[in-house]
């Protein structure tokens, strides 16, 4: 693979802080979505629980993981360590 290859492949500092900016969102309205939820146990289910479970694995496979990769290339520095996921 070419240097031009790899250089595409990777995001870009201004993608990766789009993609931050939309994980920000997405988490509020996760939160705010738990607080309702609190607010009454009764009407938690299962469903709603893998509901916020799937969206985390998103937001953090679909911005922070790629956000974190790029921020790390461009510092220089390493990989933070793996997240289980399940």
């Amino acid at each position: 693979m070419s240097h031009d290859d790899n250089e595409s492949a990777a995001i870009d500092s201004q993608e990766a802080l789009r993609l931050l900016d939309e994980a920000r969102s997405r988490l509020r309205t996760t939160i705010w979505a738990l607080h309702g939820m609190h607010q009454d146990l009764s009407t938690l289910t299962v469903d709603d629980i893998a509901d916020i479970e799937q969206l985390l694995t998103e937001i953090l496979d679909n911005a922070l993981s790629p956000c974190a990769e790029a921020f790390a290339q461009m510092l220089g520095t390493g990989p933070g360590g793996e997240v289980t996921t399940h």
